[in-house]
């Protein structure tokens, strides 16, 4: 079962529903229209629905109506006044036809349908909902990867009203006439031009079904033995591939079709149109529990995030304590987090507010050492010791995160199995105890942002200050170097790329990197030990690097030699 959803709700004492969409079936026949309607129809005998076009739709207008219910389907022309008025004075559904939280629309151009942050839109709209209502298992799993929102419902069909389901029973033993057919359309994502290559190569005669009345459109599909559809986007759900197989119709298809994640998309035939008509009743009537704020099972199982380990080593940094821990508590799943302390015997007074916020915050573990541990030790102490979570990060405490760093990092080390560790672009400042949201960066990146992740380019630390990492790696690489006091990231970093791990740079500045002209790995008194170290890694790992970056960094590492 799930929450109610993204907010509390309103007590409501009214049959009105306010009903949003960009089109209506007057206008458009197309599928989700078709299935609006239905859904209108069968809400109008118990509710009082006004429909009303998204691009008429006003911020006074949800004001004066705010004591209705709304039902947002399609609104590419939704104002953004509109869309903060309805998250902030009333209750509505989202009933999400297509994936209108991407900005392209189509979550297929992407890797494991996970699009990129710079790609995610309408993020707070979806999550304020009370329930955002998705038509397939595809379809709910891929809008949840993308938002990690917990208000999804998984509605598993689409509507169709008494008459169409008439039809399509008045069709359903049609003697077979055709025998390839595919739908002729000048809609891009539906796949004609594919259908017609497909029928090309294999050298068949493909005949196409024009545009026409629904029930024109049924009855020849009725007479097609082999329909040909190649969708070139996700298909939330694919009314017209359903409508097929009740057809009997064998079905030439991809792997994109939404109502395929559905365990009933097999039956065929009689079996699946009265299935077809069991959801019907099944699906208003989750419609009419989630109108109602009643609990409602969200169809279908969403990935949960792993723990993660965050560690901390604290030793003189009483500036930056309670600024540290008041900004990684307000990351969007600190409380998927663990956060361990470790206090390396500071002769700092950290310690009185980690202990307030221990008190506040059951998943903080605090530790006093009682000798100077340096970064190496306490950093394998966690990850060896005291760590319980899967994946793991460092909080440095003069550097800052975004509010929902660690939701992006996670999500993406979650969703791509084949990358062991993600990483973000950093702002970069000079000023302590800044934010991420208020800081004199003025944009300019800390270095490693700079560049893509390859193995050519871990000529420079990319991961930076805050990556994420999956800790099994440790099981086969062991942990940080304690040969290494300035670059035992770098050397940890290195043997993990030396051993074909696979890291993945997100395309967006997660946090904010103090940079101090006197910091332990940047200051010129540290020079020659750093550039030591780093002299090692640079002849080691030459292999990495490819022989044009060893070329070209070869003088600069040799001062490292020199210093012998």
């Amino acid at each position: 079962m799930i929450p109610i959803g993204g907010k509390l709700r309103k007590s409501l004492n009214t049959n009105k529903i306010i009903f949003i969409s960009d089109y209506f079936v007057d206008e458009i026949l197309g599928g989700a229209e078709k299935c609006n309607d239905a859904l209108i129809q069968y809400l109008s005998k118990d509710y009082s629905i006004k429909k009303i076009k998204s691009k008429f739709v006003t911020p006074s207008l949800v004001l004066e109506n705010k004591d209705s219910f709304f039902i947002v389907a399609n609104f590419f022309e939704l104002s953004e006044a509109v869309k903060a008025e309805l998250q902030q004075s009333c209750d509505y559904i989202i009933y999400e036809h297509d994936h209108k939280y991407i900005s392209t629309n189509n979550p297929i151009f992407f890797k494991n349908f996970l699009a990129p942050e710079k790609f995610i839109i309408n993020k707070e709209f979806f999550s304020n909902a009370n329930n955002v209502i998705c038509q397939s298992k595809l379809h709910a799993e891929t809008l949840y990867k993308n938002l990690l929102i917990n208000n999804i419902i998984n509605a598993g069909g689409n509507f169709w009203s008494q008459e169409d389901i008439s039809t399509l029973q008045k069709n359903i033993n049609c003697e077979k006439q055709i025998e390839y057919a595919s739908m002729k359309t000048a809609n891009k994502n539906k796949g004609m031009n594919k259908a017609i290559s497909f029928a090309k190569t294999k050298k068949i005669n493909l005949s196409l079904i024009p545009l026409m009345k629904y029930e024109n459109f049924i009855e020849t599909l009725a007479k097609v033995k082999n329909f040909v559809f190649f969708p070139q986007w996700m298909e939330s759900y694919s009314r017209v591939a359903v409508e097929a197989r009740i057809l009997n119709c064998k079905m030439i298809t991809n792997r994109l079709l939404g109502a395929a994640s559905e365990d009933y998309f097999k039956l065929t035939g009689q079996d699946l149109l009265d299935r077809i008509k069991q959801n019907n009743f099944a699906l208003i009537s989750k419609i009419k529990s989630v109108i109602n704020g009643q609990t409602v099972h969200s169809g279908f199982e969403p990935k949960t995030i792993p723990k993660i380990t965050i560690s901390c080593s604290v030793y003189d940094g009483d500036k930056y304590m309670s600024h540290f821990l008041e900004d990684i508590t307000k990351q969007t799943i600190f409380d998927k987090c663990e956060l361990i302390v470790v206090n390396a015997n500071s002769p700092g007074n950290e310690e009185e507010v980690i202990l307030e916020y221990c008190d506040r915050y059951p998943n903080i573990q605090y530790h006093k050492l009682d000798y100077r541990a340096t970064t190496t030790e306490v950093i394998n102490m966690v990850i060896d010791e005291l760590a319980t979570g899967d994946f793991v990060t460092v909080g440095n405490i003069d550097d800052r995160r975004r509010f929902n760093c660690l939701e992006i990092q996670a999500k993406h080390l979650m969703y791509n199995e084949d990358i062991d560790l993600v990483y973000g672009d950093c702002l970069q400042t000079k000023e302590i105890n800044e934010t991420f949201e208020n800081n004199s960066s003025e944009g300019s990146l800390y270095e490693h942002s700079k560049k893509r992740f390859t193995k050519e380019n871990m000529i420079k630390c990319l991961p930076g200050p805050m990556p994420m990492w999956r800790r099994n790696i440790h099981d086969e690489i062991g942990l940080f170097s304690h040969e290494y006091v300035y670059a035992n990231d770098w050397d940890m970093w290195l043997r993990m790329v030396s051993v074909g791990k696979k890291f993945m740079k997100i395309e967006e500045p997660l946090g904010l990197y103090l940079f101090s002209e006197t910091g332990r790995s940047t200051s010129a008194e540290h020079f020659k030990s750093k550039i030591k170290e780093e002299s090692k890694l640079f002849f080691q790992h030459k292999d990495i690097f490819g022989e044009k970056n060893f070329n070209l960094y070869k003088q600069h590492f040799s001062q490292g030699l020199t210093n012998e």
